[in-house]
C-alpha cells in the first residue's frame, strides 16, 4: 500500500506543477481533434551575392572576352556579363591585349562593354564549347540639342 500512496503523491506533485491545460489528449482518427500544427516559418534565404558566387550557373568555364574598336583591341574596357533576368553574372577589365576572362556556365547572357566613350552589346547563348567572345565598340548616340531659344 505504501508504494501506491507514494506514486499517488508523486503524481499529484507533478500535476500541481503543470500549467492549466498542460495535457493534450489524443483523439481517435475520426478527424475530430486538435487542429493540425503548422510548420514554423523559415527564415528567408540570404540573397545570392554576385561578388561571392560570380553568378555562375552550372559548371562554369573561363571565356575570353576580346573588345575591339575600329579593328584594334581596347585596353581597360569594362565588360559586364548579365543573366537573362538582368542580374550580374561576371565582370572584368580588359588588359593591354584587349582581353579579359569571365567565368560563366552554359546559359543565355548579355555582354556589355564600355571604353573610350563607346559601348558595345552582344546577346549570346554560351555553351560548354564557347571559348572567345568578340565585342565591337561603337559610338554612343548623342541627343541632338537645339541652339534656338
Amino acid at each position: 500500500m505504501r508504494s501506491v500512496r507514494g506514486k499517488l503523491l508523486v503524481l499529484l506533485c507533478v500535476l500541481a506543477g503543470m500549467p492549466p491545460g498542460g495535457f493534450v489528449w489524443a483523439q481517435s482518427s475520426t478527424g475530430q481533434g486538435a487542429p493540425a500544427q503548422t510548420a514554423p516559418k523559415k527564415k528567408p534565404s540570404k540573397p545570392i551575392d554576385p561578388d561571392e558566387t560570380g553568378g555562375v550557373r552550372g559548371s562554369g568555364s573561363l571565356i575570353t572576352v576580346r573588345v575591339l574598336m575600329k579593328g584594334k583591341t581596347v585596353e581597360n574596357a569594362h565588360v559586364v556579363v548579365k543573366n537573362i533576368n538582368g542580374t550580374l553574372a561576371s565582370s572584368c577589365f580588359t588588359s593591354a591585349t584587349g582581353d579579359c576572362q569571365v567565368d560563366v556556365g552554359p546559359d543565355d547572357y548579355e555582354f556589355d562593354a564600355t571604353g573610350n566613350g563607346r559601348t558595345g552589346t552582344l546577346k549570346l547563348h554560351v555553351t560548354a564549347e564557347t571559348r572567345v567572345v568578340l565585342i565591337k565598340l561603337l559610338k554612343t548616340p548623342t541627343m541632338a540639342t537645339s541652339a534656338k531659344p
